[in-house]
């Protein structure tokens, strides 16, 4: 299944915090039991943070699902951020945002006086 790209701005974030990230989910017609995951990664392959799966009946109309996530602990590190949407356990909606989150790094070296 091909990603759909959905906007996102370009969030940092310090490593190892806990953030919630939300979604208008529309799936149409109501009563369909759903999930939906966001998460993390280097690539489509790799999850590196994940909200686990958030399960909703659909309405019909667009409902904002929450996604509570806790960032990578390592820094230094661009992560693409994924949003997939299950209906009866099959993968029927998948994005990956236009933007990453970016969890920064730094170090600060021996200070020395004159």
């Amino acid at each position: 299944m091909k990603r759909l790209q959905i906007k996102m701005d370009d969030p940092i974030f310090p490593p190892g915090v806990a953030k919630t990230a939300w979604a208008p989910i529309t799936i149409s017609p109501s009563g369909i039991a759903c999930q939906a995951e966001l998460w993390l990664g280097p690539n489509v392959t790799t999850k590196i943070a994940t909200s686990g799966l958030k399960p909703f009946t659909s309405t019909g109309l667009a409902q904002t699902i929450s996604f509570p996530i806790t960032m990578p602990s390592a820094g230094g590190i661009a992560y693409h951020v994924y949003l997939d949407v299950y209906v009866a356990g099959v993968l029927f909606l998948a994005y990956v945002a236009t933007d990453d989150v970016v969890i920064p790094s730094g170090s600060v070296g021996p200070i020395s006086w004159a």
